[in-house]
């Protein structure tokens, strides 16, 4: 007489098992990807999904492995002792942080985990933060005359930033490349 019994509890144990593993996760993608954002002003990390704010459980934001912030259905809430503490904002669906700096750099990794209503699993994904100074103090070196048929050196020289990328153009447009023409850096001959 057990022993039916004790077949169809292990039938409905694999059963929930099967129906649990055959749930989807959540999709979830990065409005940009990557986050470029100057010193000083707002980071501002959106992960997309496809859940309204009542059908997000929870959403645990880490930053190179370390938990900075938390949204739960309960409100939000920020880990204390990070370097981002009293900078940091986070909704169902945002992490903000003010005055953004260099050190501030790097990957930062969401966890979603929808409500149970929802019939779908947790996923993680993550964002890469690009932190920069604006560049500063740009001096344009450029000869008094320019003698046809000679070499014309033109450099660019500035006194502060980061991420720099030179770009030389004429006219609005970019110089072509030119076997004539060698540009190096904030050097063009």
């Amino acid at each position: 007489m057990r022993q039916p019994l004790l077949l169809l509890s292990l039938s409905l144990a694999v059963l929930l098992w099967a129906s649990a593993r055959a749930q989807n996760q959540v999709e979830i993608k990065f409005q940009t990807d990557p986050v470029l954002v100057q010193t000083g002003s707002e980071i501002v990390l959106t992960v997309l999904t496809v859940l309204t704010a009542p059908q997000v459980f929870n959403v645990l934001w880490q930053y190179q492995g370390v938990g900075v912030a938390q949204w739960s259905q309960t409100g939000p809430s920020t880990n204390a002792g990070t370097q981002f503490e009293g900078r940091i904002a986070v909704t169902a669906n945002q992490l903000r942080i003010k005055g953004a700096q260099l050190r501030d750099a790097g990957a930062f990794t969401v966890t979603v985990e929808p409500a149970a209503t929802t019939g779908l699993r947790p996923n993680s994904g993550s964002v890469q933060l690009r932190v920069f100074e604006a560049v500063a103090g740009v001096t344009l070196q450029v000869p008094s005359i320019a003698v046809e048929g000679r070499n014309v050196s033109l450099s660019c020289t500035w006194t502060s930033g980061t991420e720099i990328t030179v770009q030389w153009g004429k006219g609005g447009a970019s110089v072509p490349a030119d076997p004539s023409i060698t540009i190096s850096g904030g050097s063009l001959v």
